[in-house]
């Protein structure tokens, strides 16, 4: 499913008469519910949503609410003025990104990898008004918690709009993609050492470069279809329709969404090159062993010939002397001798 433009009805929303916000302790934010407020002329912090209204909001403010538990869907849709088709399509697990417009606010879903399973995929609603972002996710994503707790504190970030705000999410989204390639490549580094030292048996390396390999092309799956998406936030339309003001953002975020998917290119052919490294390997150890029987059979031929040659019954008397059994004795255990020499000389044994 490609991403998708839609324009439904004009949103009409009423709102509370706007109190002043009050900043809540950090310990009192409900499991699941996360409503925090960037104030460039005040302080940042967490805050109730029955303190706030959105209209009350002003130019040096940001609201953020993070909800990872469907039962504050409601409430936080009632405090942005959300339509009833938006919290439809938020409970909905959409498997591809998706991109609404409507008159007021932008709704759009992105995929992140999970996790637990970074294969699997976790929907990601982010619903974007002039100075508000609502993100509605099932279950933790790491990504958006290590973004919250890497600009704690007070800052400036209440002056961004909040499509610049959203561009720093999606920022971190595509972010947490390239992360993953980290543990895929550690992995592939020590196949590749145990691959030529030896270390592991040749069906327990093949099946983890299979199993690396699947991981990584799931994680491409679930990447890829974002270039789609991306693009049309870049375009003018959508500043149009989102009231945008940091539309360079958004073509930054298309180029690091390339950087990223060039980056999971290159690791498979890494994936590729330990497999070849595997394979060498292999057909290295098979030489070895050829090698080790090519000897075995130069070693036991010439004296299983001059067995054969004694133990004949026509042999005349001389041949079946006792000095003769010592002489052919000698030459067997010589010839062996010389055999096993030359191959010791060539690197053979």
């Amino acid at each position: 499913m490609s991403p998708v433009l839609a324009r439904p009805p004009r949103l009409v929303a009423s709102f509370r008469k706007p109190p002043e916000p009050a900043l809540l302790d950090e310990t009192l934010v409900d499991d699941g519910l996360r409503p925090f407020l960037y104030d460039a002329a005040g302080a940042d912090g967490p805050i109730s949503l029955l303190d706030v209204a959105v209209e009350g909001l002003t130019d040096e403010q940001l609201l953020w609410i993070d909800v990872s538990n469907d039962q504050h869907l409601d409430a936080a849709a009632d405090v942005l003025g959300l339509t009833p088709e938006t919290v439809g399509k938020i409970r909905e697990a959409p498997s591809e990104p998706v991109l609404f417009a409507y008159d007021g606010y932008v709704h759009l879903v992105v995929v992140a990898a999970g996790h637990s399973d970074p294969s699997a995929p976790h929907a990601l609603h982010c619903v974007v008004g002039s100075n508000w972002v609502l993100t509605a996710h099932r279950g933790p994503l790491a990504f958006l918690d290590r973004f919250d707790e890497r600009i704690r504190g007070d800052s400036a970030l209440g002056r961004i709009d909040g499509n610049g705000f959203l561009a720093a999410i999606l920022h971190e989204h595509v972010a947490s993609y390239l992360a993953e390639l980290r543990p895929i490549e550690s992995d592939l580094d020590r196949l590749d050492v145990s691959s030529m030292a030896g270390r592991a048996r040749e069906d327990t390396l093949l099946r983890e470069l299979v199993r690396t390999r699947i991981r990584l092309a799931k994680l491409r799956r679930l990447l890829e279809p974002h270039r789609e998406l991306f693009s049309l936030l870049a375009r003018s339309e959508f500043a149009v329709l989102s009231g945008s003001e940091t539309p360079a953002d958004f073509d930054a975020l298309t180029e690091f969404l390339e950087r990223t998917l060039r980056s999971m290119d290159a690791t498979r052919e890494m994936i590729g090159g330990s497999f070849e490294i595997f394979t060498t390997w292999t057909a290295h150890a098979t030489n070895q062993v050829m090698k080790r029987l090519t000897v075995a059979s130069l070693t036991l031929l010439p004296p299983t010939l001059l067995a054969g040659v004694m133990g004949m019954n026509s042999l005349p008397s001389a041949l079946s002397s006792p000095a003769a059994f010592w002489a052919t004795t000698i030459a067997m255990v010589g010839l062996a001798a010389v055999v096993l020499t030359g191959a010791w000389r060539r690197g053979w044994l």
